[in-house]
């Protein structure tokens, strides 16, 4: 039970943090989440068909070996192939979905589209690093694991790399220096000026570039090359990354979390220079704990039960590990919360004062809750770590599946090379095809009865796979297995929405006006909006997993297309409807082919006024090869301007070349309407009523 320093340590602000409490809070965490560390490794070495006393040859070996020494001992693969399977439909279904941002306010709502284009352009462009590998990676967790964890925040880093320059080349960024170089005198002011052009750089290297430049001309000195401003998003290991405490039943009502990464030295120094980490404390963690096990670098791996092929374990010397502990803590003067980051190193407390007990304390501005989204496989208990997993529902099915393929195998060997019966104390000195066999009496000798072949085997098999694909939504013929399959298809499209609306967030806050303006194209920067990150948008990202099915596609558009014709009052919106069903073909082909219904019915009109002109001037054109309603539109009213009416009278030509033009777009229209027609065996409630009845006078 924590005493009162220790509650008070891990409830309320204070100057800086207690050290000592976060370690323990640390220890006590993943050694109370040991259960759920086991079921992770039972289910880890299940999906890879590890055991003990695995061979490379998948054959039984030693002492223990049944029902023989080389009898069968196959892999199964019923877990992983339906692993492998639901992560490509879900990230099928994420490269294929539809995101939308839709407003809470009135307010939002002329914004909530440019949002939407935004977080598109957010996923499919790379602006977030690695976002589709780091969701693969979550949908394996989550399947495998039971649970998904993605931390959502922002990366701001200048990563510094030295570069050699000559006198010239500095000279260019200040010309001052040339000369005072050349003149070797006022170093301390050179080295001052220095500094000022490249950041960060000490008093010593800038005293030893001096040297160099009198000395060879050049002089390696520290320049900025690599610029990172953008969102960053990490799947995190539920069972080695990050870790709540046992009993949590709403993550984001923990009072503490840990994020155990790692990092080499090379990264820590980078984190003094960039994002204010305590150099004292690097340098005593690099000299003192650099070095983790690789074997536990993803999952805490004490206990495990079965070993690799390989049973080696590496030490990773490069790597040091570092811990960040999330709070949320309460300012005891006025009861207000915040959210709060200290660095640490797990084994390390600050004993004796030879250096800092953290690296860094910040509050995290701006965050109502931690910056992470968390997801479980299965609701079916309220505690978060109370979750199952698709190894742990199949577990049983691949293990009988092993045994009736080894029985099989098995059975086929003593088939192939059944055992020999002899008298005792005679039996052949030698065995095999080909091989001599001594002479004896004529049923001396014989071959042991073989059992049966096993009846039904086969069929047990193929029965024990259907019920994996059943248990987990594969099964292709049943309407429930695809209720199921669109449940988790839902489950990871919904978490990815939470983690796109937070990483827009972050945006709003921290992210460089120039990439909205660039990305959003809007031309004035004062109506730049990009809302208030205080205010949300609800992000949806919908893909219905029938739309895999081409036969599914045509009933639905068959059936859309029934609709549009009992529209009488015309509630449905074609162009929407338009877009829906193109984006639920295809959303980047969608988005790549489709235009805002204003902005192609403007160039409908431009496009026949433009014909016009030419018609008027004597050119004959023909026409275009859609728009036909809109064309429509337009050519009645240029027919009623009484300029046009008379030229009409007075030139036949013209009247020819109009009545011509018109006429396309007739047949054009009653083509479309023909068409349909034959599809749905009625004439189309909207088709082909606007402006064709007044063209006869042309």
């Amino acid at each position: 039970m924590q005493n009162k320093s220790t509650f008070e340590a891990l409830t309320y602000v204070d100057a800086s943090p207690d050290i000592t409490a976060l370690r323990n809070a640390y220890d006590q965490t993943v050694n109370e989440l040991e259960a759920y560390f086991d079921l992770c490794r039972t289910s880890y070495d299940d999906r890879r068909n590890w055991w003990p006393g695995k061979s490379r040859d998948h054959r039984k070996h030693g002492a223990d070996a049944f029902p023989w020494e080389g009898a069968s001992d196959t892999e199964s693969h019923v877990i992983d192939e339906r692993i492998t399977r639901l992560v490509s439909l879900f990230m099928s279904s994420l490269n294929r979905s539809n995101i939308r941002a839709y407003p809470v306010e009135s307010s939002d709502i002329a914004r909530a589209e440019i949002v939407s284009s935004f977080l598109k352009w957010m996923v499919t462009s790379g602006y977030i690093p690695r976002y589709k590998r780091e969701m693969e990676l979550g949908a394996n967790y989550l399947l495998e694991r039971g649970m998904l964890i993605t931390y959502v925040g922002w990366h701001t880093e200048d990563r510094q790399f030295l570069q050699k320059l000559t006198l010239e080349q500095i000279a260019e960024m200040d010309p001052n220096i040339f000369g005072a170089v050349q003149s070797g005198e006022n170093d301390d002011e050179l080295v001052f000026m220095l500094q000022n052009i490249f950041d960060g750089v000490t008093d010593k290297r800038a005293k030893k570039a001096l040297k160099d430049l009198r000395k060879f001309g050049e002089a390696e000195l520290p320049t900025v090359r690599r610029q990172i401003d953008a969102p960053e998003i990490k799947t995190l290991a539920p069972d080695g990354d990050f870790f709540f405490p046992a009993y949590v039943t709403d993550p984001q009502r923990a009072p503490y979390c840990f994020w155990k990464t790692y990092y080499t030295a090379q990264e820590l120094e980078n984190k003094v220079a960039t994002a204010g980490w305590d150099a004292d404390f690097v340098d005593y963690i690099i000299e003192h704990y650099r070095g983790v096990n690789i074997d536990g670098i993803e999952r805490e791996q004490e206990g495990r039960r079965s070993t690799s092929l390989t049973d080696n374990a590496y030490e990773a010397d490069e790597l040091i590990e570092i811990v960040y502990a999330y709070q949320r803590l309460v300012d005891p003067e006025d009861g207000s919360e915040g959210i709060y980051c200290t660095v640490f190193h797990k084994d390390y407390g600050g004993e004796n004062n030879e250096a800092p007990a953290y690296a860094k304390r910040e509050l995290l501005n701006g965050y109502e809750d931690y910056p992470v989204v968390v997801t479980k496989l299965s609701e079916d208990s309220k505690r978060l770590y109370d979750t199952t997993t698709v190894p742990d529902i199949l577990r049983g099915i691949q293990n009988q599946v092993k045994v009736e393929r080894d029985s099989r195998i098995d059975r086929n060997s003593l088939s192939t090379l059944p055992p020999i019966l002899h008298p005792v104390g005679q039996a052949p000195s030698d065995w095999g095809p080909g091989r001599m066999i001594p002479y004896r009496r004529k049923g001396d000798l014989d071959f042991a009865p073989v059992p049966p072949a096993p009846v039904g085997s086969i069929e047990i098999e193929q029965t024990l796979e259907g019920l994996a694909d059943r248990l987990v939504g594969l099964d292709e013929d049943s309407q429930i297995s695809s209720v199921r399959k669109q449940f988790l298809v839902d489950k990871f499209l919904q978490h990815n929405a939470e983690v796109m609306r937070m990483a827009y967030r972050c945006f709003q806050r921290f992210g460089p006006d120039e990439v909205f303006f660039r990305v959003t194209g809007i031309p004035d920067p004062q109506v730049m909006d990009r809302g208030d990150p205080d205010s949300n948008f609800d992000i949806t990202i919908n893909y219905d997993v029938l739309n895999t099915d081409p036969k599914s596609q045509e009933v639905k558009l068959a059936q859309m297309t029934q609709l549009i014709q009992l529209d009488r009052n015309g509630r449905i919106d074609v162009d929407k409807l338009l877009s829906v069903l193109a984006s639920s073909i295809d959303p980047i082909l969608a988005d790549a082919v489709l235009t805002p219904v204003e902005d192609a019915q403007q160039q409908v009109v431009k496009d026949v006024t433009d014909d016009l002109t030419k018609i008027y001037a004597g050119i004959e054109m023909p026409a275009r090869a859609s728009g036909g309603q809109i064309a429509m539109q337009v050519l009645e009213q240029y027919g009623q301007q009484p300029d046009i009416q008379q030229k009409l009278q007075e030139d036949e030509a013209f009247a020819g070349r109009l009545q011509k033009y018109a006429g396309q777009y007739q047949f054009q229209m009653q083509q479309m309407q023909n068409a349909e027609i034959g599809r749905i065996g009625t004439t189309p409630a909207q088709m082909g009523e606007v402006g064709t009845q007044d063209m006869g006078q042309y």
